[in-house]
């Protein structure tokens, strides 16, 4: 099994204490909900990952899955006052999304990535085609309103979060639990399974794995957990619409994971957090916004074609140098 060093644990705790007391610190609620929001799209730029940057697959649904966990925390919300709560929407999700995601990846799996990449896009199509015309349970473009916040029951009772920090630390709970599973899958050996199917699928298949099977997994893997992000989603805004299915999403994620390093979790991370928080700081600069955007994105991309990765594999390596000198440099000085 693979282990993290000191380095890399030292930088996600450290990464861990200074989101743990960001609220604390940041008291501005327009901060703290943007904070939230990039804590949302950390969960689904991971699980996005799991299944372009660890297994190699295109995936054009994730919005999807995002979009059903949405749905399905709204209408259980509104059909059952007061709600069945957190625990049953997030089970409803998490089970419901893996099957959308083995109904559309048996059958592409079967033919070829390419033809994934396309079920993907028209599952995706017809996905938003529902949500905006199946008036009778979506309300279409009316949307989904009037949603209760989040309630939280555990054995003494219930606790209603209503307030921003209270969501924020609901929100940072589901993007550790994203971070860690996709974590604990590479350094397994499922993991390694995947990195094999995604290197060279034959050479994969000859040594006994399956490469569809091992798609499926992280597929479904992926889902449960775009699932759980919209299921806190629909609480926070409290509505939901078709643009929780938008494409553009997608294009979005695909950004966060190209930029910040297909298959690196802690570029990955970076970028989800640097591309929901940067847009929302160069409106300082409306007019400007979209360029100043796209001249970073353009010269991040041509300058470090492997993204956020690259970056810290050469801090990385810098720091290595510099730990090897030292005691050299003693040595050399030792009279």
């Amino acid at each position: 099994m693979v282990r993290l060093g000191a380095s890399q644990s030292f930088a996600w705790t450290a990464a861990l204490v200074a989101a743990l007391v960001l609220p604390f610190i940041v008291t501005v609620p327009y901060y703290i909900s943007t904070a939230i929001f990039a804590l949302i799209y950390v969960t689904l730029a991971v699980s996005f990952d799991l299944v372009v940057g660890r297994i190699g697959a295109l995936s054009l649904a994730q919005p999807v899955f995002y979009g059903y966990g949405a749905y399905a925390a709204a209408l259980l919300a509104t059909h059952a006052r007061p709600g069945p709560g957190f625990w049953i929407e997030a089970a409803v999700a998490v089970l419901g999304a893996p099957l959308l995601a083995l109904a559309i990846g048996i059958p592409a799996f079967r033919l070829s990535l390419h033809s994934f990449a396309m079920g993907t896009l028209g599952f995706a199509l017809i996905a938003q085609l529902v949500a905006n015309n199946w008036l009778d349970l979506t309300r279409g473009p009316m949307c989904i309103s009037a949603i209760a916040p989040l309630r939280l029951s555990y054995p003494g009772g219930v606790l209603q979060i209503v307030t921003l920090r209270q969501s924020y630390y609901v929100v940072l709970a589901i993007a550790v639990l994203a971070v860690a599973s996709v974590a604990l899958i590479a350094r397994s050996r499922l993991g390694m399974a995947f990195r094999a199917v995604r290197d060279d699928p034959l050479l994969a298949a000859a040594r006994g794995l399956s490469p569809n099977q091992m798609r499926l997994i992280a597929f479904t893997v992926s889902a449960g957990l775009s699932a759980l992000a919209g299921v806190f989603a629909a609480h926070f805004e409290t509505v939901v619409c078709p643009s929780y299915l938008d494409l553009g999403i997608t294009v979005l994620l695909l950004i966060m994971v190209f930029v910040g390093g297909a298959g690196s979790l802690r570029g990955v991370v970076t970028a989800a957090v640097v591309f929901t928080i940067g847009p929302e700081l160069l409106r300082l600069v409306a007019a400007w916004r979209l360029v100043l955007f796209g001249i970073i994105l353009l010269f991040t991309v041509t300058a470090f074609p492997d993204g956020f990765e690259q970056l810290y594999a050469a801090a990385g390596r810098a720091l290595s140098r510099r730990r090897s000198a030292g005691p050299a440099e003693e040595q050399a000085w030792k009279p």
